[in-house]
């Protein structure tokens, strides 16, 4: 199989752990010995696996060869948008974080689902699992910050006049997300050789030629066959029409995870590149679980409601967290580590439409040295709600 090379390492270092972090993994992992279970998927995630792929399958089967109406067209765009992201938050996600199973072929070909749906497995383990697990929420560093100018999602990042009113037209531009990847931002970033600012290493010839097919393979399913036998305006509406849904349900995944008013917002220390923060204490404090309680919405996004243990036990199977939430919810308490969880999707929502509004009217300094930057507090109600 392929090896994936890292992204070149960026000079930025946190603090030294307060002993928060090594307790947590004794506690996660003692609960797991105790049960004498793995940390990856079990028959959950494979029996999820086959649900979700072929209700994509047969999604895209009905809406090539049956859908012959306006409704069943707009039907099979919504069945087709819905699974194609159940692939991607429930089965490339863990499989490219090498948390779907112990065999590492399996968790490559699992990952590899990423390029089946427009993806591509090599730019996501090096923009997500690299920089955006890393350095979340440093602004320059965590890609997913940057999307366009025409949205400030971090302090640090200049205000422009047209943020006020961000919080009116984010939303819609959310919805490109997919399209920008299958059209030019793969692309881009493959030439240019970089993610943001920070370079990748040389693509291999056996890299960029698995690239081009199966970029070529997605097109020839996505358009190529429909527009044999269907109207270019109909292919071209249901296939603008899938990514604008599938774009839209991905975004809103990681902007209620790290862009809502409580997260934090931390700036290196002039001059050193070091975050005041251990690694662990700066994942909690930058991220957000929301709809704990929620069990459909657990199994739809592919535990990532669960962020906070996602981002600090990446290779832990989605399947696990709602357990795993709650040795990391108490361990916080006793260390005096805030822990940001939201009773419900719309709490979230408006948790970060609060947080847009607040990037969008007013400056807000970086923090001094030793001092984390926090966006607006979040409600009590909110703050380590155990849902």
């Amino acid at each position: 199989m392929p090896q994936i090379r890292e992204v070149r390492a960026v000079k930025i270092t946190f603090a030294r752990g307060t002993g928060f972090h090594s307790e947590l993994k004794q506690r996660v992992e003692r609960y797991f010995k105790e049960r004498g279970i793995g940390t990856t998927g079990d028959a959950r995630i494979f029996v999820k696996s086959a649900i979700i792929l072929t209700a994509m399958a047969a999604s895209y089967i009905f809406l090539v060869f049956f859908a012959a109406s306006w409704p069943g067209a707009l039907l099979g765009v919504l069945a087709m948008s819905q699974t194609l992201a159940l692939v991607g938050l429930n089965i490339q996600h863990d499989g490219n974080h090498g948390s779907y199973s112990k065999s590492k072929r399996v968790n490559w070909v699992m990952g590899f689902t990423i390029d089946v749906i427009g993806g591509s497995h090599f730019l996501w383990r090096q923009k997500h699992n690299i920089l955006h697990h890393t350095y979340t929420n440093i602004d320059e560093l965590d890609d997913d910050l940057h999307t366009t100018v025409l949205l400030r999602f971090s302090p640090d990042q200049k205000l422009r006049p047209w943020h006020r009113f961000q919080h009116w037209y984010a939303f819609p531009i959310y919805s490109l997300l997919t399209l920008s990847w299958v059209t030019v931002g793969d692309v881009r970033k493959l030439i240019t050789g970089r993610i943001g600012n920070y370079r990748l290493n040389p693509l291999s010839w056996k890299d960029l030629t698995l690239f081009v097919v199966m970029r070529s393979l997605y097109f020839c399913l996505a358009l190529g066959l429909p527009l044999y036998l269907h109207p270019v305006s109909y292919v071209l509406a249901a296939f603008l029409g899938v990514h604008l849904l599938l774009g839209f349900t991905l975004a809103m995944v990681f902007q209620l995870a790290h862009t809502v008013d409580g997260n934090t917002f931390p700036a290196p220390v002039p001059g050193t590149s070091k975050i005041e923060n251990e690694w662990a204490i700066h994942e909690i404090e930058t991220t957000a679980d929301f709809a704990r309680a929620n069990p459909l919405v657990s199994w739809y996004l592919g535990g990532l409601n669960f962020q906070i243990e996602h981002h600090l036990f990446p290779r832990i199977c989605h399947v696990h967290y709602p357990e795993i939430s709650k040795i990391v919810e108490a361990t916080c308490v006793e260390f005096g580590i805030s822990y940001l969880a939201f009773p419900s999707i719309f709490a979230a929502v408006k948790a970060h439409v609060k947080h847009l509004k607040a990037m969008g009217r007013a400056p807000v300094s970086s923090p001094a040295p030793g001092e984390p930057q926090i966006v607006g507090e979040a409600p009590d109600s909110v703050r380590g709600a155990s849902n």
